[in-house]
């Protein structure tokens, strides 16, 4: 008597009954997939996309915004209305900047983009926050001072021209 292998019956995509051996040849010749198969692929391959996602596909240069900077010289307001130890931000007449006023005669400009991963920063008491992932910047020198950030604001020039803040 010979010996046989257990027989288990197993259906097919086409509703037929084959037995685990033919669907076995079948599956690795990869004419029929069983659904299990199918799944776990499916499961593989969005766990794939998760983790590619995860990981950024775009160099940090694509994706930090570009802001405008002084194409000519912008009236953003008067010296008088920010105090000593307080900025502002500027979207006017196409320029994007932070504005600091440091010390008492003392005035900067900066790009807003932190160059982490491109957040616009806020001013605060005498620095600038990157409110996303909480980068410090140092408001006389733009430079950082805390956080992710390895490099400091890029400075715009800037001057007080009877009484009012010139950026550009």
């Amino acid at each position: 008597m010979t010996p046989q292998s257990p027989h288990h019956d197993f259906p097919t995509a086409h509703g037929d009954r084959t037995d685990d051996r033919q669907g076995a040849t079948r599956e690795a010749s990869g004419e029929v997939p069983t659904r299990r198969r199918a799944v776990g692929m499916a499961g593989v391959a969005a766990a794939g996309a998760l983790a590619l996602s995860a990981c950024g596909g775009q160099d940090q240069a694509e994706s930090t915004p570009s802001p405008t900077g002084p194409s000519s010289p912008t009236d953003v307001g008067a010296a008088s209305e920010i105090p000593v130890g307080s900025g502002m931000k500027v979207d006017q007449d196409g320029l994007q900047a932070v504005v600091g006023h440091p010390q008492e005669g003392t005035f900067t400009a900066y790009s807003p983009v932190c160059p982490h991963q491109g957040c616009m920063v806020n001013p605060a008491k005498k620095q600038f926050v990157c409110p996303c992932h909480s980068s410090v910047f140092d408001m006389a020198t733009g430079d950082v001072t805390g956080g992710p950030a390895e490099s400091g604001l890029s400075p715009y020039p800037v001057k007080v021209e009877n009484g009012r803040i010139i950026v550009g």
